[in-house]
């Protein structure tokens, strides 16, 4: 299996299956029927695999059977095709492929596959579906994230999200996918249409038994117990960024996206390896799967514009990431933070939090930030003479410090074993002016920056920095130099170590 598509290691039913569906798609494209337009597709997709592969001209039918079957004997066969004649046709046409080679593995995994609905019982769903307005989709597709643990495409109707999750296996409690999105839908409806929903599945429980009429119970106590909406959770991309651990420059690149806001619920994308050149790059491709994730989700009203987190290790907390560009392709390129908030988050902390025991500390002084509606800043001057170990001791003993400002930029030497004290003692929000020059009055301004009500500052850094692209006088224009760490533990991601 290839990024959960068939591979050559498939059973030979899926794999001829694949096989014809494949062919019959392509056989109708023009990219196909053209003959000059199907050469540079076979041959991008043969590049694409690092292989030789003939373009007979014969017919399309047996030119693509020919071709399908060449490129499937290799384990990345089917991505190279996919990413080919998305290159060549658009995004729509790589999702119908990706579409259709999960159907093929559907068809022939019955093992565990999920139980059929009769056609009855599909008619009666649909008709219900169709009733179906006042769901907040961004919420329902959070819940049904966070319920099944698949990545749910974006943009359907109800009545095709169900189709679609017919194919996908059963819950280890024995229910369908399908079912339980019946039942979350049930969850977030008026009253009228939800007795209607539950109603239909009730029939399919007791129909299948007294197994699947218990684990429905229980999967309705569960659905009834989620949380709330939370204000704090914005649409996000979180960038994780590790060097590599072999003695070279490579740094490892990997990112979720949380598509709905009020609901923690990322979905991881996949690992890729870079250089410091290609993280803005990376970075860009990133924030782009993140904008087709959040383009399907309503805006609600005073939403704030998504946010960019870097989880960063300590020896990259003073990079430059506010300021990475978008846009090189086009000659015009912007600062990423003309767009979107940016924030640094600790990977140690991050990864040492949820096998170390630091969370609860974490969270005491978020938890402390919150109610306090203000932060208590320490300050970190850097100043010859200062000495870390009391400065150490005055946080530890004052739970209340819930901000950290340096004087100095974090790098060794001068700020950053501060703000290793500082991140280990839990604190969340930080802010420092990156330069190692920076100007008497940067330490003043991001004093006055924390004074705002925590809710505030990362509209408020959003705001100085875009003021700051527009000033000539580079000794003032703080906020193209600023750093902000603004570390949540309410909201973790699973970044095992990639280097190991």
């Amino acid at each position: 299996m290839v990024d959960g598509l068939l591979g050559p290691g498939e059973p030979d039913g899926a794999r001829a299956k694949l096989i014809g569906v494949l062919v019959d798609f392509l056989c109708v494209q023009d990219f196909v029927t053209d003959r000059d337009q199907c050469a540079v597709f076979v041959s991008f997709a043969a590049e694409q695999l690092g292989a030789e592969i003939v373009y007979r001209r014969q017919n399309p039918r047996v030119d693509m059977l020919s071709f399908v079957r060449d490129v499937l004997k290799y384990e990345a066969g089917l991505p190279a095709l996919i990413f080919a004649a998305g290159v060549i046709a658009g995004p729509e046409c790589t999702a119908r492929l990706k579409l259709l080679a999960e159907d093929a593995r559907a068809d022939v995994s019955m093992a565990g596959a999920a139980p059929e609905f009769t056609d009855d019982a599909v008619r009666e769903i649909h008709r219900l579906f169709a009733d179906v307005r006042r769901v907040d989709d961004g919420r329902l597709h959070a819940l049904l994230n966070h319920e099944l643990g698949l990545d749910i495409p974006y943009g359907q109707t109800p009545a095709q999200r169900f189709d679609h999750l017919c194919r996908a296996n059963t819950q280890a409690d024995g229910l369908p996918p399908a079912l339980v999105m019946v039942e979350i839908t049930a969850f977030l409806e008026q009253p009228a249409l939800r007795e209607g929903l539950r109603e239909w599945s009730d029939a399919w429980a007791r129909q299948a038994g007294p197994e699947a009429v218990q684990a429905l119970e229980e999967r309705r106590r569960a659905i009834a117990a989620l949380p709330t909406a939370d204000p704090d959770v914005a649409r996000c991309l979180v960038v994780m960024v590790e060097p590599a651990d072999d003695s070279s420059a490579d740094i490892h690149v990997r990112h979720w996206v949380n598509a709905a806001p009020g609901y923690w619920e990322p979905v991881a994308g996949e690992v890729r390896l870079t250089t410091p050149d290609g993280l803005a790059g990376e970075v860009e491709r990133a924030i782009g799967r993140g904008q087709e994730r959040w383009a399907g989700m309503p805006v609600m009203e005073n939403e704030p514009p998504p946010q960019v987190e870097f989880v960063l290790p300590f020896s990259l907390m003073n990079h430059d990431m506010a300021r990475l560009e978008m846009g090189t392709w086009s000659g015009d390129p912007l600062p990423i933070s003309l767009r979107y908030h940016v924030h640094l988050r600790s990977l140690e902390r991050m990864r040492a939090a949820q096998k170390d025991g630091y969370l609860p500390l974490w969270r005491e002084r978020w938890t402390q930030l919150k109610n306090a509606g203000v932060a208590e800043s320490y300050r970190w001057h850097g100043e010859e003479g200062e000495r870390l170990d009391r400065w150490r001791a005055k946080l530890i003993a004052n739970p209340g410090l819930t901000a950290v400002i340096l004087d100095v930029p974090a790098l060794p030497g001068l700020g950053l074993e501060a703000l290793v004290t500082a991140i280990a003692q839990g604190v969340g929000l930080a802010a420092w002016d990156r330069r190692t020059d920076s100007p008497d009055l940067s330490g003043e301004v991001l004093t006055l920056l924390l004074a705002h009500p925590p809710s505030q500052i990362p509209s408020k850094v959003s705001a100085l920095r875009k003021r700051a692209e527009g000033m000539n006088r580079d000794s003032w224009s703080l906020g193209k130099h600023l750093a902000l760490m603004w570390d949540d533990p309410n909201r973790l991601i699973d970044c095992e170590e990639l280097t190991a």
